[in-house]
């Protein structure tokens, strides 16, 4: 994410953010498809250096605009995932989707959320 730690500062911060798909995990979510206010929205996690906070803490979530044809394509993206993880396909198969995946950081933000453990359906 390529995120400027400024901007942080001008966001606001969103409650009632629900997660609905991940398709990046780390010791967390890092990013995917979330809901908020009946509106699906790309999300993508501050990478912890920008906002200097403990790695045990919530991680920071920031919510990016997306169309709605966006969000269709992350849920394909999300069930073909799930497919690769069902052991369906091949590594070099589950590679080439990976790195053709769409990513949406480069969006508007319209603001960001922590992250709750009992997010993901």
């Amino acid at each position: 994410m390529h995120l400027d730690p400024a901007v942080l500062q001008d966001l606001p911060q969103l409650v009632g953010v629900q997660i609905v798909e991940v398709l990046d995990f780390y010791d967390g979510p890092l990013d995917g498809l979330a809901r908020y206010e009946g509106r699906e929205y790309w999300f993508s996690a501050v990478p912890e250096w920008v906002r200097d906070a403990e790695l045990s803490g919530p991680r920071l979530l920031v919510l990016h605009v997306i169309t709605a044809e966006q969000a269709a394509q992350v849920r394909a993206e999300a069930r073909q995932f799930t497919a690769f993880a069902n052991g369906d396909g091949n590594g070099d198969a589950w590679q080439q989707a990976w790195d053709a995946r769409s990513t949406y950081d480069e969006t508007p933000a319209a603001g960001w959320f922590l992250e709750a453990a009992t997010d993901v359906e």
